[in-house]
C-alpha cells in the first residue's frame, strides 16, 4: 500500500494540541477509574486479635476494631492495595497504642492463599513515673507522654482469598501474620505491655443502677458483642484450699507475636 504525502499539509494550530493533549490525559483518568473497584473497610464488623505465640499455641491478649480500604486493579483480587489501622471507640486517642498497615506486593501460592507483603506502623506512648515517699507524698506522678514509632515489613497470609468480586456489596477477608520478636521487637513488646481491649462490642448502652446496696455490681450495659479474647482457662494453684482463680491454660512463646485480621468490606460505589 503506497501513501502520498501533500506537501502543501500544514500544521495544526498548537491549540488542537492542546485539545488532543486534554482528551488524552482525560481518557487516561477515566480509564484508570474504571480499573479500580475499591472496598471500604467496615469498622464495626472488622477486628483484629493480638496474640503472642504462634498455631494453636498462642495467648490471646487484645482485639481491636479496623478501618481502612481494599482497592482491586482491574477488578483483580489477586492484586489488591490494602490499607488499615486500628480504631478505638473512644476516638483516636493519644495515649491509646495504634498500628497501621500499608500493602506493598502481592501474589498467589500454587495454593491459591494471597500473600500480602507490607509495612506495618506500630506506635506506642510510654510515660516515666517517680514516686519520692515522703510527708508530702500524693501517690505516682505520671511525666508528659513519649510516643514512640516503628515501622518494620510484615507479611499477611489470605488463605482464602474471593477470587471473582464483580458482583458482590459486601465481602469478607481473614488472614494472619506471624512476626518474632528479632524481627519487630517493638510489635511484641506493645501486644504483651500495651492495654488493648478484650471485648468490642456494638451499639452498647450501659444504664447505672437507681440503688445502691450489697448487691451492686455497677453498670448494666447491654449491645452486640462483635469479638472478645478467647483464651482456654484452667484453675490455679495446688487444690481447693490454695484455689487463687485461673489462669490461661497455655504459655505461649512470648517471642513471637501474631495478628489475625477478619475484615468486612462494603464496596464503595455498588453496581
Amino acid at each position: 500500500m503506497l501513501f502520498r504525502v501533500n506537501k502543501a499539509f500544514s500544521a495544526p494550530p498548537k491549540g488542537l494540541f492542546a485539545i488532543i493533549a486534554l482528551i488524552t490525559v482525560l481518557t487516561s483518568v477515566s480509564i484508570s477509574a474504571q480499573s479500580q473497584d475499591a472496598w471500604e473497610i467496615d469498622p464495626q464488623h472488622s477486628v483484629a486479635t493480638l496474640s503472642l505465640g504462634t498455631e494453636s499455641n498462642v495467648l490471646q491478649l487484645g482485639v481491636v476494631r479496623l478501618n481502612g480500604e481494599v482497592v482491586f486493579e482491574s477488578v483483580d483480587s489477586d492484586d489488591p492495595t490494602v490499607t488499615f489501622s486500628t480504631v478505638f471507640s473512644g476516638g483516636p486517642g493519644v495515649n491509646s497504642p495504634k498500628l497501621e498497615f500499608n500493602s506493598q506486593q502481592c501474589r498467589v501460592t500454587p495454593e491459591g492463599k494471597l500473600v500480602i507483603t507490607g509495612e506495618l506502623s506500630v506506635t506506642r506512648v510510654e510515660r516515666s513515673i517517680t514516686a519520692d515517699p515522703n510527708e508530702a507524698y500524693a501517690g505516682q506522678q505520671y511525666g508528659p507522654p513519649e510516643i514512640h514509632t516503628e515501622t518494620r515489613e510484615i507479611t499477611l497470609v489470605f488463605p482464602n482469598p474471593p477470587h471473582n468480586t464483580s458482583s458482590a456489596a459486601v465481602m469478607h477477608l481473614s488472614g494472619i501474620a506471624s512476626v518474632s520478636r528479632e524481627n519487630f521487637p517493638q510489635l511484641t513488646q506493645s501486644i504483651a505491655l500495651d492495654h488493648w481491649p478484650t471485648q468490642l462490642v456494638n451499639d452498647e448502652k450501659c444504664i447505672a443502677s437507681s440503688t445502691i446496696g450489697e448487691d451492686y455490681h455497677g453498670a448494666i450495659c447491654t449491645g452486640t458483642v462483635i469479638a472478645s479474647v478467647r483464651n482456654v482457662m484452667v484453675p490455679s494453684g495446688g487444690g481447693f484450699e490454695d484455689f487463687a482463680g485461673f489462669r490461661p491454660a497455655v504459655n505461649p512463646n512470648r517471642n513471637q507475636a501474631t495478628i489475625a485480621v477478619n475484615l468486612e468490606l462494603r464496596r464503595v460505589h455498588p453496581h
